[in-house]
């Protein structure tokens, strides 16, 4: 009834830097063929279809799940409404809850449909249930509905509503599902990470008859960069992701500064796990990745370039880092420009370019020149109600972005050899970044 971790067995053996033999590899409570002739043949005489809740032998495990219309940031300033999961008394969120459980366990899932339209919860991947716990029948308004199954398999699955899919999905309508192995082992891995991918259309209207999504945001955990958070992995530790895509879209996630080790896909472990930098994930599928730590911080993003973007301005979507130790130079030393900014600049000349920049003024017309792709001066001291003037000599266009203390922007052009002007009225600190280049930045500090 239950599938063996080869987690535990090979991918330690990899781990450890051992050659693999064309053989059986013991794993948990059985041997996991690796040829293709008993591959075949366990998949033909593995147990299919229901499986008795009554035939459970872990614990019983029960939640309740409800639905709820929120307003949730998924980018700076990117407001859209959500129609999230949520334990009740606790905060709905997109993703919903991650419900975690281990094999054996008979898992019985109540959903409270709170909404004022008709949802389900289908339980994706999970192939051991009864077909009217499948979640394709709705449910109500004001009903609840309880879904039980025994979790028979280990590995990385999800839920998510089943009810015009195509709309309740892009409304943020899913959340992961962990089945852990029962097998009594230590972990090749120090700590985990549950990534579920999505896009988003910012413009959609839920309440349109007929629903055509044009993605401009791409999400990781419902959130785009620079909202997505970093991973830390220590040197000398590893990680395990578990990467699952609840879009509409194919999404190709590129690791810098290191490979990973594939070691899952869709719930199975892969008897023979491959080592790679970029995978491609449809719209459904599930991997488990092995990621060891090393020195420096570098970036994990969608190399589909639309999709690393926020409404088309880089960098955006996808796209976030994996924060391992100190950062070392070429020789093997610490790195003392650790932290300098992308695009290829040197950190000291940008650290002398930035004290000789700031400018401390109460003049009635101060200025700001676009040169060399760089802001100068970056830091503008004013009084309330001046008006501050950007212009370019550089040889390409700008665009000055004016982030107020509340959060809104104001995004004006600025044109080869143009000038634009910003009035800072109330006292705060404002911050300005160019549109197509955001390495160029400074502050406004309104008295």
């Amino acid at each position: 009834m239950a599938r063996f971790s080869l987690r535990l067995g090979l991918v330690g053996v990899l781990l450890a830097g051992a050659t693999l033999a064309p053989m059986p590899v013991r794993a948990g409570e059985g041997a996991v063929p690796t040829d293709r002739t008993s591959l075949i043949d366990r998949f033909l005489h593995a147990p299919v279809g229901t499986i008795p809740v009554e035939q459970f032998t872990g614990r019983v495990r029960e939640f309740t799940l409800e639905v709820h219309r929120v307003q949730a940031e998924i980018a700076p300033g990117v407001k859209v409404e959500q129609w999230a999961f949520g334990f009740p008394g606790q905060t709905p969120t997109v993703p919903g809850p991650e419900l975690r459980v281990q094999q054996g366990d008979l898992v019985r899932l109540t959903f409270r449909n709170t909404f004022d339209q008709p949802h389900s919860i289908h339980l994706h991947g999970i192939v051991s249930l009864a077909e009217r716990m499948d979640g394709l029948k709705e449910v109500l308004p004001g009903e609840s509905f309880t879904y039980e199954f025994v979790a028979t398999d280990a590995g990385t699955f999800a839920y998510h509503c089943h009810v015009q899919t195509n709309l309740h999905l892009d409304m943020g309508m899913y959340g992961a599902l962990v089945v852990e192995p029962r097998v009594d082992a230590p972990k090749v891995w120090n700590s985990e990470h549950t990534l579920i991918l999505d896009e988003w259309d910012s413009r959609q209207d839920p309440n349109a008859l007929v629903h055509h999504a044009t993605p401009n945001y791409f999400l990781v955990n419902g959130r785009a960069s620079p909202l997505i958070p970093d991973l830390a992995v220590a040197p000398g530790e590893t990680s395990l992701l578990r990467m699952i895509n609840l879009g509409s879209q194919v999404h190709s996630m590129h690791l810098h500064g290191v490979t990973f080790l594939v070691i899952a896909k869709d719930g199975h472990d892969l008897p023979a796990p491959y080592e790679a930098d970029t995978l491609l994930i449809a719209p459904g599928e599930r991997y488990d990745l092995l990621v060891r730590g090393r020195d420096g911080t570098f970036v994990f993003h969608d190399h589909i370039g639309e999709h690393a973007t926020n409404d088309g301005v880089y960098p955006g979507g996808i796209h976030f880092m994996v924060r391992g130790g100190a950062a070392l130079d070429e020789h093997g030393r610490l790195d003392l420009q650790q932290g300098a900014p992308a695009h290829g600049h040197d950190m000291g000349a940008a650290a002398s370019a930035q004290s000789a920049a700031t400018l401390l003024t109460n003049a009635d017309a101060p200025s700001v020149k676009a040169s060399g792709f760089r802001f100068a001066p970056s830091d503008v001291r004013v009084r309330a109600g001046t008006t501050v003037t950007w212009s370019n000599a550089d040889l390409v266009a700008h665009a000055v972005v004016v982030r107020a203390p509340d959060g809104t922007e104001t995004t004006r052009p600025l044109a080869r050899g143009g000038r634009v002007s910003f009035t800072f009225d109330r006292p705060g600190t404002y911050t300005f970044h160019c549109l197509p280049h955001p390495f160029m930045t400074g502050k406004v500090v309104v008295e």
